[in-house]
């Protein structure tokens, strides 16, 4: 790694090259705010007509005072025209990290990759990797893409970022993740982390994408009121670990903060997109099974929702 790289990691006043694989909602909400930085964005996309929309058109972030900010970015389709001198931040769903190891294995291990993704399954599947330095993040903003180069920033949450794997001393450094809509924290566990994530979207994404509402209404139904706290009691039983780091009431300001919003697995389900139950939910299931402990209530959810993945029916 060359010494200019290292001074951009620890936070002197370089300009930052990153590259963002996957240009969905989360992805483009994280290169239209590292971009207000200055910082050099370039994307890695699954289609080369959204790659040549964003290099034509940037990217247009309506943020939460319904301002409209355009941000020039690179984007590709292929792998090999992105600098690998960056920054890496993979946001891609889990069942998608498997289409892209090969490319991500051929980066060198000097490469210091972020890796943002739903659910727990994805933590053991990083540790096939042997780059110097892997960070998990989680991400709990309200986003919504409109179209292949527009994000609605519609939720302000906190970005909160762990090391997984440390073989080197320079450390990412956090500022760069810093604006006033985009706010971001240094943890240690990664696990940690990770676990509240996947007990927040567990509590709001099934029954929202079971019952087609919005994030909200989880709050102002009561019978989905009632369904949410229910969940999240029965997990807190299992994971009691999990009050360290989340209350119930952690979940309700996450409900209001994205009120507005369909939750990712509900916007799978109105794409016509599999869903992400088996790598928040299932793999949560499993792990209680470890612990001898059953999640009835949301292994019935899982089920259901596994059900209309397998169904592909549309919203009405």
């Amino acid at each position: 790694m060359n010494e200019k790289y290292i001074k951009q990691l620890v936070g002197v006043d370089y300009a930052l090259k990153v590259v963002i694989v996957g240009a969905g909602a989360i992805g483009l909400l994280i290169g239209s705010y590292l971009s207000e930085r200055n910082h050099e964005i370039t994307y890695i996309t699954r289609s080369t007509v959204q790659a040549e929309k964003l290099r034509l058109q940037g990217i247009t972030l309506i943020q939460p005072n319904s301002e409209k900010v355009n941000r020039q970015v690179q984007a590709f389709a292929d792998f090999g025209q992105a600098p690998t001198e960056a920054l890496w931040i993979v946001a891609v769903k889990y069942h998608q990290l498997t289409n892209i190891e090969e490319e991500l294995q051929s980066l060198p291990l000097s490469t210091t990759l972020v890796f943002v993704q739903n659910g727990l399954a994805h933590l053991q599947w990083i540790n096939r990797l042997k780059h110097q330095q892997i960070y998990i993040a989680t991400i709990e903003h309200g986003a919504v893409k409109q179209d292949a180069t527009t994000v609605l920033h519609k939720g302000v949450g906190l970005t909160k970022i762990a090391p997984h794997i440390m073989t080197s001393k320079a450390p990412i450094d956090i500022s760069i993740f810093q604006t006033p809509f985009f706010q971001s924290e240094m943890v240690e566990d990664a696990y940690n982390i990770v676990l509240r994530k996947v007990v927040l979207n567990a509590c709001i994404n099934p029954i929202t994408a079971i019952l087609q509402i919005k994030n909200g209404e989880l709050i102002t139904n009561s019978h989905a009121f009632h369904l949410m706290k229910s969940i999240f009691e029965e997990i807190l039983l299992s994971f009691p670990e999990i009050s360290q780091t989340l209350t119930f009431e952690d979940v309700k300001g996450l409900c209001v903060k994205t009120s507005q919003n369909y939750s990712s697995m509900l916007q799978d389900r109105l794409n016509h997109r599999k869903s992400e139950i088996e790598s928040i939910v299932g793999v949560l299931l499993q792990m209680a099974a470890t612990k001898e402990r059953d999640l009835p209530l949301l292994r019935t959810l899982y089920y259901l929702v596994l059900a209309i993945d397998e169904k592909g029916e549309s919203f009405e």
